[in-house]
């Protein structure tokens, strides 16, 4: 199926789903008050680490209160760095996350690169400062194990104002883009399609990302497609 195509039916597929899912939406909308947090950027960085590659990790490494209370910043911060190494390594891998002693040493460069910046609040406070959605991608960037996708993500996961026509690109979105038999060259022309699927459905990309999320099966199915790639992995409530 050539783009265009694809595009007009997918987007006349949202539409629908879009209507139906509304009070869905605007629920979701209201969820996201992370972006308060004093240790928001640390917070969304072990959020991220803990999804990736298999969403039970969030439910071992966030919502287990334990394994997180352990790998707090501050709580870091009290120990020596071959206490910390150790302590980062050993939740990981209790929590049961995806390649956890990868993620752990993400966790461990990741803390001192927040250090450097001047701890949780000045980490916070310059990725704010970032001029523009571009800007704050880059910064993302910056923290190791971050991609593109995750630097969107961070910032999708509070509604922030910038971030209301960005796509986390992760597995669901290309299983669909699978099956609808497309392809592409880069992350900036995969994304550029869906925000144009988003807006011929009325919607922003944020709505489209969450929708292409938590109703994929339902997407695929009006769609009569099934994409191969198995589904993605993020926090429950993204």
């Amino acid at each position: 199926m050539d783009k265009m195509a694809a595009r007009n039916r997918l987007a006349a597929v949202i539409r629908e789903l879009a209507t139906e899912k509304r009070v869905e939406l605007e629920r979701l909308k209201k969820e996201y008050s992370g972006l308060s947090r004093p240790d928001f950027v640390w917070h969304y960085l072990l959020q991220s680490f803990s999804t990736m590659g298999r969403a039970s990790g969030w439910h071992g490494l966030i919502a287990n209160k334990k394994n997180y209370q352990q790998i707090t910043y501050h709580a870091l911060a009290t120990l020596t760095p071959e206490g910390r190494r150790t302590q980062i390594r050993e939740v990981c891998r209790a929590a049961k996350v995806r390649m956890p002693d990868k993620k752990a040493d993400y966790i461990l460069l990741c803390f001192d690169y927040v250090r450097q910046l001047g701890g949780p609040e000045a980490a916070k406070a310059k990725l704010l400062a970032q001029p523009g959605r571009e800007a704050k991608i880059r910064f993302l960037q910056t923290f190791p194990g971050i991609g593109p996708k995750y630097a969107r993500n961070i910032m999708m996961d509070v509604y922030h104002e910038e971030f209301r026509n960005s796509i986390a690109l992760d597995i669901r979105i290309k299983a669909i883009s699978e099956a609808l038999g497309l392809s592409f060259s880069s992350y900036a022309e995969h994304e550029s399609f869906y925000l144009n699927v988003a807006r011929d459905a009325g919607i922003n990309g944020w709505e489209l990302d969450r929708l292409l999320f938590n109703f994929r099966d339902e997407v695929e199915a009006r769609l009569g497609v099934k994409g191969e790639i198995g589904t993605r992995n993020k926090q429950c409530s993204r």
